[in-house]
């Protein structure tokens, strides 16, 4: 699609994770911030940018339809999708509008590497649910609050799942809406040093972790710390292999947006 003349149009940021936040730091750094609009979904990713000078945030969940309409009148000239890996339906819904708008899409990618041979891998928050149904671990899950209902038909969940999840209102109710008992709520925000998660491990009689494939920026790598003190880690895997651009492409073709 030609870009000429988009020049005088902002660039709309569906943030929220830490791509976003890279992403905003990256135009504060430039004085994009009058160009650009950053969504987020809650108030915890408006609290990740609250810092960032001049930065316009649009909080709050957007459906489909919303989206659309953001995009129907034609102030935004480019979309970048910052959201998070697993955020299968957000990017879908975000894709869509913007084919149904004609407003060039860009997808950033998160690196996430290989898994090493001694995690056991499954596809789904709820495959992962049917494994510890076979298992008699004393489970962290560290899946966030989103998919946590997927797990309140496993076993004794109330004695072997602790969940940890950020400190909101809305992340508590998830945890007690699935059935996991309030004294196994660990509701802190991260990032989380290997340290920190052995010593929550051993803290709550954790033999398993349970844990998504998120890359560096979601502390993957530490949490894999885990298994070299012994402890099972099960890892749920990406819904399937995303196409996109790495940050420093996106960010090369932000500047030629801004520069035609």
């Amino acid at each position: 699609m030609d870009t000429k003349g988009y020049n005088n149009q902002k660039i709309l940021v569906f943030a929220g994770t830490s791509e976003g936040h890279q992403l905003a730091e990256a135009f504060a750094s430039r004085n994009w911030q009058r160009r650009a609009d950053f969504c987020v979904a809650t108030d915890y990713g408006t609290e990740m940018l609250r810092g960032l000078k001049d930065l316009s945030i649009i909080e709050g969940r957007q459906t489909a339809e919303d989206m659309r309409k953001m995009l129907h009148g034609g102030l935004y000239g480019m979309v970048i999708d910052a959201t998070h890996p697993y955020a299968t339906a957000a990017t879908e819904n975000i894709c869509a509008s913007c084919q149904a708008e004609n407003v060039p899409y860009l997808r950033l990618l998160r690196s996430t590497g290989s898994l090493p041979k001694d995690v056991i891998s499954v596809s789904s928050a709820s495959a992962a649910a049917a494994l510890l149904n076979q298992r008699e671990d004393k489970v962290l899950l560290t899946t966030g609050a989103k998919e946590l209902l997927q797990y309140s038909g496993v076993r004794d969940i109330a004695d072997r799942i602790v969940a940890r999840v950020l400190p909101s209102a809305a992340s508590i109710a998830a945890c007690l809406a699935a059935g996991i008992a309030s004294k196994h709520i660990v509701a802190m925000q991260g990032p989380f040093t290997a340290e920190m998660n052995l010593a929550t491990m051993e803290q709550y009689g954790c033999t398993c972790l349970v844990t998504k494939h998120t890359g560096k920026p979601g502390g993957f790598d530490d949490k894999l710390a885990v298994l070299e003190a012994g402890y099972t880690v099960i890892v749920i895997e990406k819904p399937s292999a995303e196409v996109g651009e790495s940050f420093e492409t996106v960010m090369r073709k932000v500047e030629h947006f801004y520069e035609s």
